[in-house]
């Protein structure tokens, strides 16, 4: 089976590019910020398609763009960091997604934890080393093995929903 399925053929089969676009935005979605160091710093990028892909052993999987000057610094690295960003710090979303590289931890706390630049106020935070990476499509797939691994009871995290940003509010459903 090929990794490549032409956006012409994926029509074919009933849905746009839009209309999946617009069906994914009620797919709620955690934000977090995806760091790593290389030679030339710190680098990151925000992500919304992050899974926990398994506890045994504990691992993650991030979906980045194959272009991606991150993945390709993240790669290079071996080491990479999810953050989960707290809802007051909603600004730094399109600062990681659109601020050039040398810009997108200008006003940012942050410190290295086992080789990762983690943020100081994320409200989680795991850092994995590279196991595998899988081009799909026009994305590709990091796989890292969780080496450290971090939380607060401390805000709430930012959740994207319908294209904005939301808080969870902290209410629960009935048990």
């Amino acid at each position: 089976m090929s990794a490549h399925l032409p956006t012409a053929v994926a029509e074919r089969r009933g849905v746009s590019r839009d209309d999946f676009r617009e069906v994914m935005t009620r797919f709620p979605a955690c934000v977090t910020v995806v760091t790593a160091y290389d030679e030339d710093g710190p680098a990151g990028c925000t992500a919304t398609a992050v899974v926990s892909l398994t506890d045994r052993p504990p691992s993650m999987a991030v979906s980045l763009n194959s272009g991606s000057g991150t993945l390709r610094r993240i790669v290079a690295a071996g080491t990479f960091a999810v953050n989960v960003l707290p809802a007051h710090l909603g600004h730094l979303v399109e600062q990681f997604a659109t601020a050039g590289a040398a810009h997108r931890f200008d006003g940012v706390d942050f410190g290295p934890r086992h080789g990762a630049p983690v943020l100081a106020e994320a409200v989680a935070s795991v850092v994995c080393d590279v196991t595998h990476t899988v081009p799909l499509l026009d994305h590709t797939l990091l796989v890292g093995a969780v080496v450290s691994a971090g939380a607060t009871d401390d805000g709430e995290p930012l959740v994207l929903y319908r294209r904005a940003g939301h808080r969870l509010g902290g209410h629960r459903l009935a048990e």
